[in-house]
């Protein structure tokens, strides 16, 4: 037994346990506040979105193969994931969507208020449809952009699909960080998601940087742009994991996102 490989497996394995994760605190802030209030739907909507295309790749062979793991734990825990993020978000729909604040997440909004498109008393300004289609066609062009960047040896359909699904879940967290940043203070379980979403990506960055030092004869072509995709979602999460730091070290009971402190 090779201990790098074992490394590299385990790697892996963290990282889709942290994404697990992640819909299990959502699930306990629900049943624990009795409401959806801080909780943006266009976010859980993109996570689970990622989770269930990402199912897809492991039909069309682009999900990572385990060389000492049994293989099955990883589409096991990846239908796991996608099944819980699915009931999630059916479970908040039905249970708990008058508590949700369509007001607060609105991020995209502003651009259709910017170019006159709705009206300033229009309804559609507490729309999460429309937010949603500003978000999704800023994950289009992104994939778009992507791809032109990302080698693949992949077909098209193929090579975009990657793309999409990693534009995704670049930008799946910026609805929730703009409702964030509009109370100015968030309960640990949701800052837990943020933060267990960070953890996913610094695993599956540590992955791609431990690579070649355990397969030495390997060398996957799309290593650094996965390394430099991975840098990027985690600079994105970087402002709140300050201010969770801080509020941990702080003993604060919530997370408080105090920008007056640091002028």
């Amino acid at each position: 037994m090779q201990w790098g490989e074992v490394f590299l497996d385990l790697l892996i394995l963290c990282s889709d346990l942290c994404l697990c994760g992640t819909f299990v605190v959502v699930f306990l802030q629900l049943r624990k506040r009795r409401s959806a209030a801080g909780l943006s739907l266009q976010t859980l909507a993109t996570v689970v979105g990622a989770r269930v295309i990402h199912l897809i790749s492991h039909n069309i062979q682009l999900h990572y193969s385990p060389n000492v793991f049994p293989w099955f734990i990883y589409p096991m825990m990846d239908v796991v994931s996608a099944c819980a993020g699915v009931a999630l978000l059916v479970s908040f729909c039905l249970y708990y969507y008058p508590s949700y604040e369509k007001e607060k997440d609105n991020f995209g909004i502003h651009i259709f208020e910017r170019f006159e498109l709705i009206g300033k008393n229009s309804p559609l300004k507490t729309s999460p449809f429309l937010a949603a289609s500003f978000l999704y066609a800023v994950v289009a062009v992104m994939a778009v952009m992507w791809f032109l960047v990302r080698k693949s040896q992949r077909s098209f359909l193929v090579s975009y699909f990657c793309c999409y699904y990693e534009a995704m879940g670049a930008v799946a967290l910026i609805p929730q960080l703009w409702m964030f940043h509009q109370d100015k203070r968030v309960s640990p379980l949701l800052a837990n998601f943020v933060v267990l979403t960070a953890m996913h990506r610094f695993f599956t960055l540590a992955f791609w940087i431990s690579y070649p030092r355990v397969f030495y004869w390997r060398y996957p072509d799309n290593r650094g742009i996965q390394m430099a995709s991975e840098t990027l979602n985690i600079l994105i999460l970087s402002d709140f994991l300050f201010y969770w730091a801080r509020s941990k070290i702080r003993g604060d009971s919530e997370v408080i996102l105090d920008y007056s402190s640091l002028v």
